[in-house]
């Protein structure tokens, strides 16, 4: 499960992200979508720790993920992300290109 409580994020003093809260089932599909420059990608990169937040906690599976004190490699090998202009492959699935860095971890 993921869940953001509050989360806010600022480029120097650019707010990208306000007071964003939501939580994520395990097995929900779930899809972020929004015009360029809307925090779209940011969003994503705070929850798998890739950018710090400055307020409100995000927790992936009880894992509190702006914990100076969580373990980030451990936490990615469990969660994955695929940037949207890096790293496609043509002749996989939607599907396949979502789940192939997983796989690869987990075996």
């Amino acid at each position: 499960m993921i869940t953001l409580k509050n989360v806010s994020k600022w480029y120097g003093h650019f707010q990208v992200l306000t007071d964003c809260s939501t939580e994520v089932k395990k097995g929900e599909v779930v899809v972020v979508c929004g015009p360029s420059g809307s925090g779209k990608s940011t969003l994503i990169k705070t929850v798998n720790g890739l950018e710090p937040v400055q307020k409100g906690e995000i927790t992936v599976n009880g894992i509190i993920v702006n914990d100076k004190k969580t373990d980030l490699a451990k936490l990615r090998s469990r969660v994955g992300m695929v940037f949207q202009h890096f790293e496609l492959f043509p002749h996989l699935s939607i599907i396949e290109n979502l789940t192939l860095a997983q796989v690869k971890v987990l075996k």
